[in-house]
């Protein structure tokens, strides 16, 4: 009797064990869905359907906040998928968080930083792209993704890119779990924001797909959008990044024509000082002997996207699907009537401003193909056979460029370059409080929830707007009738003009020009701070009315 009593003692505790591992997130990643300054979204998985909760603050282990999300049931042994996105944050601001559920646990802590305020031209940040990290057991070995990840987040990436090919057979559940548990302790911390690569569809596609349900991507919408995470975008800062798949949509008159469209959309629609592309088969690249390598434009989508391109001048296309490293001189083949070509049409190895520069990065851990094999090729500026991963820093009108050999070669700068623009008057004014800080011609940051950024470049075709100060319908204009009324979401009356701007933010009432600054104060009084140009000056007597010339 006590044989079978202590049996039943363990079996219940290992029943009870059980349940809580099963019930426990695991596979935490991170990636953008919406505004990049001032949300995050947080993804996991569990075995068992539970609440989706993320606890989350400024301090470690000081939680303030919490945000509830969904979960489905995803694709055989995937189980649960549960997904939340956080909205309201602060931009460019660390936050530390758990994720799980108050019935079954939460994940240990982690962190991650909001991007910087989104804005055309000024930013200052930092990103890394890897591709084909799949292993590779048919050449032996070739789990090398994990050491190469690891090297490239020690680099501080606010996020990294990556160009598809991240498991061997997209259909093969087993091989997802492997990826995700390789990436996990760096993905819970910078947001990865892949592409589709040809090994990574199915079963079925679109939401249906592996890969769609173990991602949260934004989905491609407008008049040639898909309504998927095929294909998609995102902007940083004075970024943006689209991602393209070569792998599905290929419709249209010529193949791609429809993400082509889609492409031109959404870059006409969003100015951003630096443009980038990826996705996975390569625009230009070498073919080697042996079929080791995949030839250019493998899927003929050169005619329908290197127009769109060369049209709005995108800075650098990243791609993987061939397992080396090349990168070509800044080339526009459809401004020189060659938009089909199969090779770079070369415009100068130093004239980025001229043309786009096309990269084949796929040596993240797959086997890679011997840099003996390289060759030569016009228009190429380097090749080689290193596992690697590239970092880009940016800073305002200046992008540099390192490509880094990796695990398990020597872990060492390989390739660079910079690449600078036309300079803008980018000057960072950072607010340790919560008042609004105002300056003439550079980005405002603020620590407490009112934003006002970069009045320089707000006119009436860019409002830039704070997401919580109930500043909706503040857009300071470059011209404007000097006694245009504008009211925001709070009912107060706001008068803009090109000198002066006026915003309603809780009760108080904030005035700039040039020459003054005016604050209302707890009182909504408004009172003169500095002297301006007005001859008038009049206190309002609590109207929140400011009387101007």
């Amino acid at each position: 009797m006590k044989r079978k009593k202590t049996i039943a003692f363990w079996i219940s505790i290992g029943l009870f064990i059980s349940l809580n591992v099963f019930s426990a997130p695991k596979y935490l990643r991170l990636s953008y869905t919406q505004d990049t300054s001032t949300s995050m979204t947080i993804v996991w998985n569990t075995d068992v359907d539970t609440d989706s909760v993320v606890l989350y603050g400024k301090a470690p282990n000081n939680y303030s906040n919490n945000s509830t999300g969904t979960s489905f049931k995803a694709n055989g042994a995937l189980n649960y998928i549960h997904e939340v996105t956080l909205t309201g944050l602060e931009p460019d601001t660390v936050y530390y968080y758990k994720a799980g559920s108050n019935s079954d646990g939460f994940s240990k802590e982690n962190y991650f930083k909001t991007g910087p305020l989104q804005d055309a031209n000024c930013a200052e940040f930092k990103f890394g792209y890897l591709g084909d990290n799949r292993p590779d057991p048919t050449f032996g070995g070739g789990e090398n993704w994990p050491q190469i990840l690891e090297q490239a987040a020690k680099s501080n990436p606010h996020f990294t890119i990556n160009g598809g090919d991240l498991v061997i057979d997209g259909d093969k559940i087993d091989e997802w779990i492997k990826f995700l548990g390789w990436t996990e302790e760096v993905a819970s911390k910078i947001p990865l924001m892949p592409t589709i690569g040809n090994h990574d569809d199915g079963p079925g596609s679109g939401d249906s797909a592996n890969y769609n349900q173990i991602f949260a991507l934004p989905r491609s919408t407008g008049n040639y959008g898909s309504n998927t995470e095929d294909y998609y975008y995102f902007t940083y800062g004075n970024a943006i990044f689209v991602s393209l798949s070569t792998q599905t949509f290929e419709d249209g008159s010529i193949p791609f024509e429809t993400q082509a469209k889609w492409l031109d959309e959404v870059l006409t629609n969003n100015p951003r000082k630096w443009k980038f592309v990826y996705y996975h088969h390569p625009t230009y690249t070498k073919s080697v002997v042996f079929s080791i390598s995949h030839p250019p434009n493998e899927k003929n989508q050169n005619a329908a996207l290197v127009p769109i391109f060369d049209k709005h001048h995108i800075d650098i296309v990243f791609m993987s699907h061939n397992h080396w490293y090349e990168r070509y001189e800044p080339s526009a083949c459809a401004n020189l009537g060659k938009p089909s070509s199969d090779s770079p049409c070369s415009v100068g190895a130093n004239n980025f401003d001229k043309g786009t520069v096309f990269v084949v990065s796929g040596g993240a851990g797959a086997f890679t193909i011997p840099g003996m094999l390289c060759g030569s090729q016009t228009g190429r500026a380097t090749c080689s056979g290193d596992h690697h991963y590239i970092i880009i820093s940016i800073k305002n009108e200046t992008l540099t460029y390192e490509a880094y050999s990796a695990y398990p070669q020597q872990n060492k700068v390989m390739d660079s370059f910079t690449i600078t623009k036309p300079k803008d008057n980018c000057i960072i004014i950072e607010d340790a409080g919560v008042g609004d800080v105002l300056e003439d011609n550079g980005i405002t940051e603020d620590a407490g929830v009112d934003v006002v950024s970069d009045i320089k470049h707000l006119d009436a075709n860019y409002p830039q707007d704070a997401t919580e100060d109930m500043l909706q319908y503040d857009v300071i204009l470059d011209n404007s009738s000097f006694d245009t009324v504008y009211s925001d979401s709070m009912g107060a009356d706001e008068y803009l003009s090109d000198t002066v701007a006026y915003d309603y933010i809780g009760k108080d009432i904030y005035s700039y020009s040039d020459t003054g600054l005016f604050d209302a104060g707890a009182e909504m009084d408004i009172r003169k701070n500095i002297t301006d140009t007005n001859s008038h000056g009049e206190e309002s007597g609590g109207c929140g009315c400011l009387f101007l010339d």
